[in-house]
């Protein structure tokens, strides 16, 4: 393992200059100080196999296999999640390393960066134009500046890794865990890269840096990372669709084959962006919802409480009846109902609209939606490497866009539809034309075989295997 600072690479004097006071100015603002945090875990209500890392009165000495994550949207989350039900089916007991939900003036500084993160996700994907444009160049201009200013800021954030041993196996699902994982003197870390656009800041030096496609590995070899520190896992997906992947797909195509009402689930994404755009494909596929009656609109809003009351005013306004699920008992009765392998179709009005008040359960509500749908209609966030027929709506930066391509090699996602009226007829085409949704099926099926959406098993046997 190259243990070098930047694998190596070089800043120019000028870059460490202004990194440095950049980094002195958000130590300054945020009273960052190098002090222990007294850390406990407990047991996860909604997962008992998970503990959660958290503030205690007491400091735990924590060791095992420990995943870190950041509350920041959902698809960090949602990578984490993948990994933790992956070990749970491997006989371990995770801990989840959640940055954000230590109460410490580090939290607050890495909060800070998500509030600007949500921000110009919603500004860009609403107006669109020049925000758009300006977004979409910040989001996949992660350079080694970038990079050299998050190791500077992990050498500060110390004290959030107060009781996690330097023996345990540590997984990181942002970058910034695992900076912070090996500036503490960690020698088992692990990082899950995000998306398929590589980008230095995505990195973690001194760490294994696992990717989901062999085109992101070699860009990366390219960038001159070392080849000691890269690994192609496949997809981060959770262990119930990664290991049903080919069961769901067979059941889909019957569905096809049975000329079934299509369920489509429409996830919005952790940073509530692009409500304008969901509202007007809700008006747009009224016709499939109350006339043609050959679809059902699952929309999860998440834990985002304006959209979901947005989606409401429009389902009312459209006169388009809809059921609610608001709580994880109801979530699981209903999955339980839809279950694809069902001959008989459990009765829903034309829209069902899922909001939840937790954070957690807001976004592993989508995990179970995809079990019992049979299209996701989503940006090209993390989901765009799920294994069901995807149809992809606009993105929220430009990095999103290779996410989108790398889905189009695979045979199981459509094009980018930027526009509702390219989603609504992309849509038809795919509720009409049964050889095309049988192919996408059949690709997943494919994909599976040859292991592609199984990275989030193999980024922990790398975790484990590591010396």
């Amino acid at each position: 393992m190259n243990r070098e600072k930047l694998f190596g690479l070089k800043t120019d004097g000028f870059s460490n200059f202004y990194l440095g006071l950049l980094k002195q100015f958000i130590t300054s603002r945020y009273n960052i100080k190098a002090s222990d945090i007294p850390l406990t875990s407990k047991e996860w209500d909604l997962i008992p196999q998970v503990r959660l890392v958290g503030n205690g009165e007491t400091k735990e000495n924590i060791e095992g296999l420990v995943i870190g994550t950041i509350r920041m949207g959902y698809g960090h989350h949602r990578m984490a999640a993948s990994l933790y039900t992956w070990a749970i089916h491997k006989g371990l007991k995770p801990y989840l390393h959640d940055l954000l939900a230590i109460e410490s003036n580090e939290a607050k500084a890495i909060k800070g960066i998500e509030g600007v993160y949500n921000f110009f996700s919603k500004m860009a994907s609403e107006y669109g134009g020049v925000i758009e444009w300006f977004w979409g160049q910040m989001t996949s201009k992660g350079n080694i500046q970038s990079l050299a200013l998050s190791t500077l800021l992990a050498e500060d954030y110390k004290s959030l890794f107060s009781v996690i041993s330097t023996n345990c196996n540590y997984i990181s699902s942002y970058p910034l865990n695992g900076q912070i994982a090996v500036a503490s003197g960690l020698k088992k870390v692990v990082n899950l890269v995000m998306d398929n656009f590589p980008q230095y800041y995505l990195l973690v030096p001194g760490a294994l840096n696992v990717v989901q496609s062999e085109s992101s590995y070699i860009k990366f070899l390219s960038m001159g990372i070392p080849e000691k520190n890269l690994a192609v896992a496949g997809h981060w997906v959770p262990y119930d669709l990664a290991a049903f992947a080919i069961e769901d797909s067979n059941h889909r195509i019957q569905r096809i084959k049975q000329k079934k009402k299509k369920r489509l689930v429409l996830p919005i994404g952790g940073a509530g962006a692009q409500k304008s755009y969901i509202l007007e494909l809700i008006e747009k596929l009224k016709d499939n919802l109350t006339k043609k009656e050959n679809c059902l609109l699952q929309l999860n809003a998440g834990d985002h409480e304006a959209i979901f009351q947005s989606i409401l005013v429009k389902l009312k306004q459209l006169k388009i009846e809809y059921d609610l699920v608001t709580s994880w008992q109801q979530l699981i009765e209903y999955c339980h109902k839809q279950d694809l392998s069902k001959d008989t179709e459990a009765k829903t009005k034309p829209v069902v609209v899922f909001y939840f008040q937790n954070y957690y359960e807001a976004f592993l509500a989508t995990d179970k939606l995809i079990k019992v749908s049979d299209f996701l209609v989503t940006k090209p966030s993390e989901l765009a490497f799920f294994p069901i027929p995807k149809v992809f709506i606009r993105r929220v930066g430009d990095h999103e866009g290779y996410s989108v391509s790398h889905s189009l090699e695979l045979g199981e996602g459509t094009v980018e539809c930027r526009e509702p009226s390219q989603a609504t007829e992309i849509i038809n085409l795919l509720l009409d034309n049964e050889d095309i949704s049988s192919r996408m099926n059949e690709c997943v099926i494919r994909n599976s075989k040859e292991g592609v959406y199984n990275g989030s098993e193999k980024a922990i046997d790398y975790c484990l295997g590591l010396e």
